[in-house]
């Protein structure tokens, strides 16, 4: 499956989750479960991010963006962030004000029903996502599947809350509500990091920058390389560097090499997406 085909599928099932709970919030009058639906609303809005964002990094180079659209993905995935901060702050503003005067909850029974149903289809569409995102190197449906992962832990939060509701103690409602506050806070901090990084060109790891440089030493006739450096463009990383041949080399010979040189790199280190190579004759002391 595509990445465009799995965030529409993450889509409609936001879009089954939203209504349910927002209807069983209603009715019981669950803070939790209300939380819960702006949760969900969030996560909505997020996979359409995510929908728009791959549709647009999907888009060949242009005068405009010579190096291709991948890093939309990661904007729409800021963008996702201030959203979920802004939401996280409002529900554990109510939920402080339920815990200083509380309020009656009603049909926990029924409350207990949807979120058990909700965290079934959120373990499911997590798993799929991560599988997905990991299978085309996806960004934007990687912060979808922690959205949905997201969800399992705050789903279980307001099912202890409503159980406790219904032995008679209805703040436990409402600290299932700030259970679910953190979480989305927690969740927005750790996806507006990554996003940001990669937006402000945040440079290879240390395994892949040692992974590139096993590559170039398997390669004959390199004497040596140096200015090697590496960034993410969107979920993969270009590199560019300066490789060292000597100098008795035909042009062609030499373009033979570093053309081989960037096929095993981005064979071999599939994180890497492009290899821009400067060739420097050798000069021994």
């Amino acid at each position: 499956m595509d990445k465009l085909r799995a965030a529409s599928f993450s889509i409609a099932a936001n879009l089954v989750l939203t209504a349910a709970k927002l209807y069983v919030g209603i009715v019981t009058g669950s803070l939790g479960i209300i939380a819960e639906f702006l949760h969900s609303a969030l996560d909505l809005v997020a996979s359409v991010f995510a929908f728009l964002g791959i549709k647009k990094a999907s888009e060949p180079p242009d005068p405009t963006h010579p190096y291709g659209h991948e890093k939309f993905e990661n904007l729409s995935a800021l963008l996702q962030t201030g959203l979920i901060a802004i939401t996280a702050l409002w529900v554990g503003y109510e939920a402080y004000n339920r815990l200083v005067k509380p309020l009656p909850i009603e049909s926990t029974e029924l409350g207990l029903v949807v979120m058990a149903a909700a965290l079934a289809i959120d373990f499911f569409i997590s798993r799929f996502l991560h599988r997905i995102s990991n299978e085309q190197g996806s960004v934007a449906l990687e912060a979808d599947a922690y959205h949905f992962t997201s969800d399992i832990w705050s789903t279980l939060a307001v099912i202890i809350g409503l159980i406790s509701a219904n032995l008679g103690f209805p703040a436990g409602d409402s600290l299932a509500a700030l259970a679910v506050a953190l979480l989305m806070l927690r969740l927005s901090i750790a996806l507006g990091k990554k996003a940001l990084f990669v937006l402000l060109d945040k440079g290879a790891s240390t395994d892949e920058v040692e992974r590139i440089a096993a590559v170039i030493s398997k390669v004959p006739k390199i004497r040596g390389y140096h200015k090697m450096r590496a960034r993410h463009m969107g979920s993969r990383l270009v590199v560019d560097l300066h490789i060292q041949l000597d100098e008795e080399l035909s042009l062609k010979e030499a373009h033979k090499i570093s053309h081989a040189l960037k096929g095993r790199i981005t064979a071999e280190v599939p994180s890497v997406k492009d290899v821009t190579i400067h060739i420097e004759p050798y000069e021994t002391a």
